[in-house]
């Protein structure tokens, strides 16, 4: 396997590949599917449990991976503490510049990289998902062609997969505490790591996805948890039915137990001692998605 990181931008983003090699005792020809990893955090920094034991988790079932890091600022600069008077790297639309960007380089290097060029997919958890949800429904955006100097067509992921989504990420009236990888931070502050210091109702509506839908938007696989206080199940039902209304392919999973930022919903990536993160019926996320993968003919090694 070749592992390497390659820097994204110029904002401080970065994408970690892990490539398969082919083999002749096996098949020195196959081509590896391509996941492209996008994890939470709020915009204020990446989540360890939804980076590289998710990364392991799909390397395993044959898959070539990238996580990308979208730049942040870091958990630690949201204490209260800091100047806020810039925007953050963090803030839309740098994110989905360069998430546009990586997808653009894993196709440019198919071939050599010896992947599927059919399939490759990106996954996204919480924040990481409402990252994902931008990409899928911006992709073909006139805006953001400009923005990144990129055609459509290679910005299009062959299918998204949104992992409890934050698809409401701003709310500008809650004022309340969070803790961020222990690090206390007022909701403000996330809500500004997303916009930046603009937070006018147009470009809150582009980062929470009003009206984002259309028959453009890939294939879709979603999952969450009606316990999630975070990203509430109403929002991703209402989500699930534009996809409905706009006839995109795609399947929906609304487990019942499980608290936000499950990942893989075992104890790889669970941490608290009540184990809260763990639930057996949330875990069969990953084998529903390899499943609806290879029902659309984007998984071949099932």
């Amino acid at each position: 396997m070749k592992i390497f990181t390659e820097k994204i931008g110029d904002r401080g983003a970065q994408a970690s590949f892990y490539l398969q090699e082919a083999n002749s005792s096996v098949d020195a020809n196959r081509k590896a599917p391509f996941l492209i990893i996008v994890p939470g955090g709020a915009y204020c920094y990446t989540a360890w449990r939804e980076r590289e034991p998710i990364a392991y988790e799909f390397i395993s079932k044959g898959f070539s991976c990238a996580i990308f890091d979208y730049a942040t600022e870091g958990a630690e600069f949201f204490d209260g503490k800091h100047d806020y008077s810039r925007d953050p790297v963090s803030a839309f639309p740098n994110p989905l510049i360069d998430l546009a960007k990586t997808i653009a380089a894993v196709k440019a290097h198919a071939t050599e990289w010896q992947l599927d060029a059919g399939s490759i997919n990106v996954i996204g958890f919480s924040a990481g998902g409402n990252l994902v949800a931008q990409l899928a429904a911006y992709w073909q955006t006139p805006w953001l062609a400009k923005l990144t100097g990129l055609k459509a067509e290679q910005m299009h992921p062959d299918s998204v997969g949104l992992c409890y989504p934050a698809l409401k990420m701003v709310d500008l009236s809650n004022h309340k505490i969070a803790i961020l990888n222990k690090v206390k931070v007022s909701v403000d502050l996330i809500n500004y790591a997303a916009t930046g210091l603009d937070q006018s109702d147009e470009r809150v509506a582009m980062i929470n996805l009003d009206n984002a839908v259309t028959g453009q938007f890939p294939r879709c696989f979603m999952w969450g948890t009606t316990e999630d206080v975070n990203c509430h199940v109403g929002d991703a039902i209402s989500f699930a039915g534009e996809l409905a209304q706009n006839k995109v392919p795609f399947e929906f999973h609304m487990y019942q137990k499980g608290n936000h930022g499950m990942s893989l919903a075992d104890k790889r990536t669970d941490g608290r001692p009540d184990h809260a993160l763990s639930d057996p019926q949330a875990a069969s996320w990953v084998k529903l998605y390899l499943g609806w993968l290879s029902e659309n003919k984007l998984y071949h090694l099932l």
